[in-house]
């Protein structure tokens, strides 16, 4: 199994806002050049966690975005089932079989069943608060690709296309 890039980045932004608590609201621009993502992919993963009540925006001279509720009572399962659906953890891995995916006739079914509840339990039980203070900080690999990104499209707007 393995998470779409989208949730390592929803998780990151969200561990940096636990972190950084006493500095909120913050915007995604902030947490984007903190943490090494792409801050129009961050704004649109916004959107996602607002959407489940994870985060909401906050207006006026203070702008930004906080937590919906206390981040020690936002679980890991909720931030990953925000992005990536909650069918992660229903869905046959060999769906494309022709067994008609149910644990009843299907032992790797049962199995993945089985295996994933014990994982989703731990990421039920698992907070946003627990994750960001056991979990190393760091930025993601991509930051100079997303600083290229950033000065190419400061530079087009102050200079122009390149001709």
């Amino acid at each position: 199994m393995k998470v779409q890039k989208a949730t390592a980045y929803a998780l990151h932004a969200l561990m940096y806002m636990v972190r950084h608590a006493t500095q909120l609201p913050v915007t995604t621009n902030t947490i984007a050049k903190g943490e090494g993502i792409p801050s129009e992919y961050l704004a649109k993963i916004f959107q996602r966690l607002s959407k489940a009540h994870i985060v909401k925006g906050v207006k006026g001279r203070k702008k930004g975005h906080v937590f919906a509720r206390p981040p020690e009572e936002i679980s890991l399962l909720e931030v990953i089932n925000s992005i990536e659906g909650e069918s992660m953890f229903d869905d046959c891995p060999l769906k494309h079989c022709e067994c008609g995916g149910s644990p009843e006739n299907c032992y790797i079914f049962a199995q993945w069943i089985s295996a994933t509840k014990k994982l989703r339990d731990l990421f039920e039980e698992t907070t946003l608060t627990t994750v960001a203070w056991n979990h190393p900080e760091h930025r993601f690999h991509s930051l100079p690709e997303s600083l290229e990104a950033e000065k190419k499209k400061t530079n087009r707007k102050r200079y122009g296309p390149k001709v």
